[in-house]
């Protein structure tokens, strides 16, 4: 009896143990099934998979290793939904996901990525795995054996087709490890090109194994040619392929100078030629050499020539190493406006116009000449150094300036001329020098300079071509002298200009008689202007009258002030007026001008008076610039 009762005990436990300690369906274990009674352990088992699925100890450098935990509860089921914890050496290895957690699946297996930590990791190390199924807490240790990583490099892919010059183009790489693209393990790929530009150079592998990145034939030296580009990487045996760019493409032209950019008519003393810069460049303004431009003139003046003088036709040259293509342009006989086309011949929607340049004036003539003073006297008849400008005014035919560079020649009576020559300049078509008062002084004070300067004689232009033509009536001049004495005449001693000419004419502007040369040509433009070298004491005369208008007085002074030679007080010379009532009358007297003018004769004016009765004085007095004081009274009648 007692034997049958632990039979049956047996039995129940038995069924018990199968249905999962009695609880939920039979063979299915759930969270919420009673308390096992089983009396087993969980337990872990740890190993590694190659990529094929085959068990091994060793970390592939493909990084195609797979690590995995086997975890089963205390019943020898699966234990699904389990945190399992991988970790080791992080110089030997790298984990995916990097956490190295994992949780099991319905079988109860975790597995885990496992890659070489670098190209370089090598030896053996322990891979470390702990979980906790029902409150057990369990670890493993499972020791690997690094294998070696073979580099190396596939497919360089550098495109297809040639590349535009100064274009771009992605290349890439493949880079495996024993012969696997190396989709987990990250390998530096060098780039480099024997023309131009790789950007980035240096390229990590993505997860494919591939590297990327973008050729540049940046550079004009590439242009037409072969370029070939590589890729390397330590350890394994460098690629390279070849990239042909195609020869740059002529795209513009453009006007880069012309030197001077004023020239002169024909035969005139300024530059007569300019030079002419055009440049061919491609897509990105590289310069492009032995290009073929055509060169012509796109609005022309009569004798305006290109090249060579007298040629109107186009002109066809080729660019040099800089790109650039340079004639020269000469003058003709008309002032305009000239341009210049340049035209690939190649193409000739690809062209370019020069800016305008200006082919000016000519020579100077005698009718558009003068010459002045800025001070017409100063005080130097008794002192050294008072000085005053002399500018000469110049133009050609045209009214227009003359050239820069042309010069202008004076001579003196007296004093001295600094300098004796100047220059026009800045396009302003005229130049000036000082006179200084010093030396002997004409008795008269009055200084004649002359001023001369190469030109040509006046023509009457019948046919309206700006070129004198035989027959038409032209000036002709006789050699210039400056008169001394303001008699129009030349008289022996006064200064000429030495010329050639005997031919019987009146002379015409300071021109010598009888000295012309009966051809239309070249002569001295001339023209004379006279200055005042003053006193310094004044000569001061007038006339005072006085009426009676019912019970007021009213008079006026006429007074007149010179230089003692009878010419104008130095310019800029103060006038005074000084009242002088004795018996206390309330005279007055209005100076209308209180300085001399600019004038080469003497000064009068008229001083008005009120109130003045016999006796009463009326002082005038003139102050020099230089401080010289003369006066003179004049007593009321």
């Amino acid at each position: 009896m007692q034997y049958m009762k632990y039979l049956f005990a047996l039995v129940v436990l038995a069924l018990l143990t199968a249905c999962g300690g009695g609880g939920g369906s039979a063979g299915t274990v759930t969270g919420s099934s009673a308390p096992s009674t089983a009396t087993g352990t969980p337990t872990l088992v740890v190993d590694m998979r190659d990529a094929a699925g085959a068990s091994t100890n060793s970390v592939s450098g493909a990084g195609a290793t797979t690590a995995r935990a086997t975890l089963k509860d205390a019943n020898g089921l699966p234990a699904a939904g389990v945190l399992v914890k991988f970790s080791g050496d992080a110089t030997l290895i790298k984990l995916t996901p990097t956490s190295g957690q994992v949780l099991t699946d319905a079988n109860g297996v975790a597995a885990i990525q496992v890659a070489p930590a670098s190209l370089t990791a090598s030896g053996a190390g322990t891979l470390n795995v702990t979980a906790s199924v029902g409150g057990t807490s369990l670890a493993k240790a499972f020791d690997f054996q690094m294998s070696s990583a073979g580099v190396s490099l596939q497919t360089l892919d550098v495109g297809t087709g040639s590349l535009a010059a100064f274009g771009n183009r992605p290349i890439s790489v493949i880079a495996a490890i024993n012969g696997a693209p190396a989709a987990n393990t990250p390998i530096q790929v060098t780039f480099a090109a024997s023309c131009g530009l790789v950007n980035p150079a240096t390229v990590t592998t993505d997860s494919n194994g591939r590297a990327a990145t973008t050729y540049s034939a940046n550079s004009a030296a590439c242009a037409g040619t072969n370029v070939t580009l590589s890729a390397s990487t330590p350890g394994a045996v460098p690629l390279s392929g070849v990239i042909s760019v195609q020869a740059p493409q002529a795209t513009n032209i453009q006007f880069v100078s012309a030197t001077p950019q004023l020239i002169f008519l024909a035969g005139s003393v300024g530059p007569t030629q300019s030079q002419l810069v055009f440049k061919v460049v491609d897509a990105v303004g590289t310069a492009l050499q032995n290009q073929s431009v055509q060169l012509s003139l796109v609005n022309t003046g009569p004798g305006v020539s290109l090249n060579t003088v007298g040629n109107t036709q186009p002109v066809t040259m080729t660019s040099d190493a800089t790109g650039a293509v340079s004639l020269a342009v000469f003058s003709g006989t008309v002032p305009t406006s000239v341009q210049v086309r340049a035209v690939l011949t190649a193409n000739n929607s690809v062209f370019a116009n020069s800016n305008v340049l200006t082919v000016a004036s000519g020579r100077p003539v005698q009718r558009a000449a003068s010459l002045s003073i800025s001070k017409f006297a100063i005080e130097g008849f008794n002192v050294d150094g008072p000085v005053s400008d002399f500018t000469m005014s110049l133009a050609d035919r045209q009214g227009n300036p003359v050239p820069d560079g042309t010069q202008v020649n004076f001579v003196a009576e007296a004093g001295v001329m600094v300098p004796a020559v100047c220059v026009i300049s800045g396009g302003s078509s005229s130049c000036k020098v000082q006179i200084r008062a010093q030396g002997t002084r004409p008795a008269n004070g009055i200084v004649s300079v002359l001023a001369y300067v190469p030109g040509e004689e006046d023509f009457v232009d019948a046919n309206f071509n700006n070129v004198y033509d035989l027959g038409e009536s032209f000036t002709d001049m006789g050699n210039a002298f400056r008169d001394d004495n303001d008699n129009a005449v030349f008289d022996t001693g006064e200064f000429s200009v030495p010329r050639t000419g005997a031919v019987t004419c009146g002379g015409s502007t300071n021109g010598r008689p009888n000295t012309c040369d009966g051809v239309w040509g070249a002569v001295d433009v001339r023209a004379q202007a006279n200055i005042v070298f003053s006193t310094s004491g004044a000569n001061i005369t007038g006339s005072l009258t006085n009426v009676v208008v019912g019970t007021s007085t009213l008079g006026s002074l006429d007074v007149t002030v010179s230089d003692l030679n009878g010419n104008s007080m130095p310019t800029g010379s103060n006038i005074g007026i000084q009242v002088i009532s004795a018996n206390n009358s309330g005279c007055t007297a209005v100076l209308p001008s209180a300085v001399i003018p600019n004038t080469r004769l003497p000064f009068r004016q008229t001083v008005s008076t009120s109130k003045c009765i016999n006796g009463d004085r009326i002082v005038i007095t003139v102050t020099s610039p230089l401080g010289t004081l003369s006066s003179q009274g004049f007593t009321v009648p």
